[in-house]
This record gives C-alpha cells, sequence and structure tokens, in this order.
C-alpha cells in the first residue's frame, strides 16, 4: 500500500513551468513593434494634420483685405508679417524641430493682390521616423509630406 505522496516521475517530462515566460518572450518583440507603430504612423498622421492646417490657415491669411497705415490695399507678398513668417511662428512649436517647416506662397493673387487672383500657399514637413522606418523595407529614414491649398483673394 502507497501512503503518502510520491512524486510521479513522468510528472517532470509534462510540467508547464516557464512555458508562459517562452510564450511572453516570443510574444514581447511583436507586441512592442505593433505598439511603436501606431505612435510612429499616429504621428506622422498629426504630422499631416497640421502641414494641411497650416496651409489652409496661411492661404486664408494671405486672401484677406489688408490695408497699410495710410489705408493702401496691399498685396499679400508686401504683408506684415509674410505669409510664410506668419504660418512658422504659429506652427514651429507644433511639429517636432527636425520637421524643417518649409512655407512656399505663389500664384497671381501673390503678386498683384487683385481681388479674384489665385493665391497658393504650399507647406512641406519631413516626418522623421522613431522605429518603423528602419524595420519596414523600402519606407526609409523620413517621409516628406506636403500639403498646397488655393484660394482667391477678397
Amino acid at each position: 500500500m502507497r501512503c503518502g505522496f510520491a512524486p510521479d516521475a513522468k510528472r517532470g517530462l509534462r510540467s508547464e513551468q516557464g512555458a508562459i515566460a517562452v510564450e511572453f518572450a516570443l510574444l514581447l518583440p511583436v507586441f512592442l513593434l505593433l505598439v511603436f507603430g501606431i505612435l510612429d504612423f499616429g504621428h506622422a498622421w498629426y504630422m499631416k494634420q497640421m502641414v494641411s492646417n497650416a496651409s489652409r490657415e496661411g492661404a486664408r491669411y494671405g486672401t484677406r483685405y489688408t490695408t497699410d497705415t495710410a489705408g493702401i490695399h496691399l498685396i499679400p507678398s508686401a504683408f506684415d508679417p509674410s505669409i510664410a513668417t506668419w504660418i512658422t511662428s504659429k506652427y514651429t512649436s507644433l511639429l517636432p524641430a527636425n520637421a524643417d517647416l518649409q512655407v512656399t506662397p505663389g500664384g497671381t493673387g501673390y503678386t498683384s493682390g487683385t481681388a479674384g487672383a489665385d493665391l497658393s500657399v504650399a507647406v512641406t514637413a519631413t516626418k522623421h521616423w522613431w522605429v518603423v522606418g528602419n524595420l519596414v523595407p523600402g519606407l526609409g529614414a523620413s517621409k516628406t509630406l506636403s500639403s498646397t491649398t488655393w484660394m482667391k483673394v477678397e
């Protein structure tokens, strides 16, 4: 008759001790890649929205009817501050320091200021990938984000 708890010889071979640690070690890199990918692409989407907003606000700023101190209508290229300076001052703090924000106003409305003429404002910024650029082939280390808005001068 057996008494007590005698160890089973086969129990050692079927033990699942450490299996959770091994599964965690295998899944952790995939989980981290997913999390950092979401963060990286979410930041790129945020930057694209900021570039689009900057372009739209810059075009709206340039199409407004503005006069100097003598009451003379100013053309958008003579605004103080200029369209590029105005956008840069508002959006530099909202984008990363290495985004290299560039503003290019243009169109006949920019040079003539004639009511009804077209004015364009193109804004570009560079998104430098944190993690994804090194892991996804063909994505590169950075991506240029751009937006152009056309409006009629008022």
